[in-house]
């Protein structure tokens, strides 16, 4: 039964999803396969293999978004998890605060452009 949970366990419970809908459509698929094998293969069309070889690998990519979603996951709950940046403090009234000075750039000077001659 699927149920509200918390924000952070979203992630957690798409990545299990999805590894467990890929790993079981992989294990049918397999087992299918082999079934297939089996077969006289007179009696087996190509198309068939076309949708257990589809099956397979769309189980593998099921997988690999799970994987995947972990990962990202669990880079995301760090990030939630862990205390907001400090709020910047506003300065009083009477409270003198300096000005940022702009350091110059080496080679021209600030605020002053190359010369261009223009031919008259």
């Amino acid at each position: 039964m699927w149920w509200p949970q918390p924000k952070q366990a979203t992630s957690a419970t798409m990545a299990i999803v999805y590894i467990t809908v890929g790993a079981l459509m992989d294990v049918w698929t397999v087992i299918y396969w082999i079934y297939l094998r089996g077969e006289d293969q007179t009696t087996v069309s190509s198309t068939t293999y076309l949708w257990v070889y589809g099956f397979f690998f769309s189980g593998m990519v099921l997988m690999a978004i799970g994987f995947g979603l972990g990962y990202i996951g669990r880079s995301a709950k760090q990030a939630e998890v862990s205390a907001p940046p400090p709020m910047m403090q506003m300065p009083t009234a009477g409270q003198v605060v300096p000005a940022p000075v702009a350091q110059p750039v080496q080679g021209n000077p600030p605020g002053v452009a190359p010369a261009v001659s223009v031919p008259r």
